[in-house]
């Protein structure tokens, strides 16, 4: 079985790196650092709504790209590779929601604007006490007369600043529900991210929405969910990818004892543990892609496989390139430290590694007995 990339996803990925090294620089993520958040010029936004991005994922007599979903993949491996900030991946995600959701006049309303670049939408799942938002919501909607009340707390939510749209996931009696939510009626405070991402708490103290507002039930929040979790991954792929080719170019050129330090296993060993374990995790995405893009039923297992092993192996390749790099690995003036807050940050997004461990093992018949506390005694062991 043939588990290349087609040509044309080939293409993609090899103009979108282009045209993130050209447009967004590591040195204007350092400099974010000092002035946070991170955010993208305009007219790069509007370029990249040109090309086609934001709707890569939705279908074409939407406005979208027609692109499945190894398409948004690829997209968003090179945005962390090229450490490009948001709004990309949730406007991404945002609009592959609308596009499915049963809601036509929803439909019709925002994602031509959205599609455009004209305006921007984000996804909002993480809840407070480290609750990913999914299963259960801790948001809760009311009916209200023909409407609804939103009453809960979402936070981290990526790029709300600049939003027109929110889609928020809730628990009602009949299942969860996700709303498209104007940013206008929400309380939104900025946050803190180690990357200087934009995030950002956002409070529905009663929010009043129109019945219009709803896009779908609970198949349509998990499907959302799903998604993000698998272009998170493939950020943290990216990221970690390019921080280890960072290193072994390191490798190769810094001398020590008359030989490039590549040349002694104590550094070429962990620099191939790392290659190995990011290349498994390629797979695992790319199966989790092709499951999500077929609307199987272990589509979720695979999600949360992939984003388990990507948010821990990203977090170990980008330490491994850093303790390559020696003394000056910790230096505000080189990538890797850059490379590393992206890759702590998603580790810990949209479920971290135990949560997603934990699914996998709710979801694969005979694994329900296996739980994060038996890992800790196997390691024990």
């Amino acid at each position: 079985m043939d588990f290349e990339l087609s040509d044309e996803h080939i293409a993609l990925r090899d103009s979108a790196r282009d045209f993130i090294a050209e447009r967004w620089s590591p040195d204007r993520m350092r400099q974010a650092l000092d002035t946070p958040p991170a955010a993208l010029d305009g007219d790069i936004w509007q370029e990249m709504a040109a090309l086609g991005w934001i709707g890569i994922c939705a279908s074409e007599d939407r406005g979208g790209s027609g692109g499945d979903v190894v398409t948004a993949i690829v997209l968003a491996e090179e945005a962390g590779r090229g450490l490009l900030p948001g709004p990309l991946v949730s406007a991404i995600a945002a609009g592959r929601a609308l596009d499915r959701c049963g809601n036509s006049e929803l439909r019709v309303e925002l994602l031509p604007a959205l599609f455009a670049g004209d305006s921007r939408a984000t996804v909002a799942f993480d809840e407070p006490g480290g609750n990913p938002g999914l299963d259960p919501v801790q948001t809760v909607a009311k009916q209200a007369g023909d409407g609804w009340h939103l009453t809960g707390t979402k936070i981290c939510v990526p790029d709300v600043e600049g939003a027109g749209t929110v889609l928020v996931p809730a628990a009602a009696p009949e299942g969860p529900l996700l709303f498209a939510v104007p940013a206008g009626t929400l309380t939104v405070t900025p946050m803190r991210r180690l990357d200087a991402q934009s995030i950002g708490e956002v409070v529905m103290d009663g929010a009043v929405l129109p019945s219009g507002a709803l896009c779908g039930g609970g198949d349509l929040v998990r499907e959302t969910f799903d998604f993000l979790a698998l272009l998170t991954a493939a950020d943290l792929l990216g990221g970690a990818s390019a921080a280890l080719d960072t290193a072994v170019a390191y490798a190769k050129e810094r001398v020590q004892f008359d030989r490039p330090i590549g040349s002694f296993q104590a550094v070429a060993h962990p620099l191939a543990d790392a290659y190995v374990a990011c290349e498994i995790g390629r797979s695992l995405l790319y199966a989790a892609a092709l499951a999500v893009e077929e609307s199987r039923p272990e589509a979720p297992a695979y999600v949360s496989a992939a984003k388990a092993w990507a948010g821990e192996t990203a977090v170990s390749a980008c330490e491994t390139a850093l303790s390559v790099h020696g003394g000056i690995g910790f230096t505000w003036e080189l990538d890797i430290h850059l490379y590393l807050r992206r890759a702590r940050a998603g580790a810990v997004s949209f479920g971290d590694a135990d949560f997603h461990r934990d699914r996998v093992a709710a979801l694969v018949p005979g694994l329900d007995g296996y739980s994060v506390e038996r890992q800790e005694e196997g390691k024990a062991r």
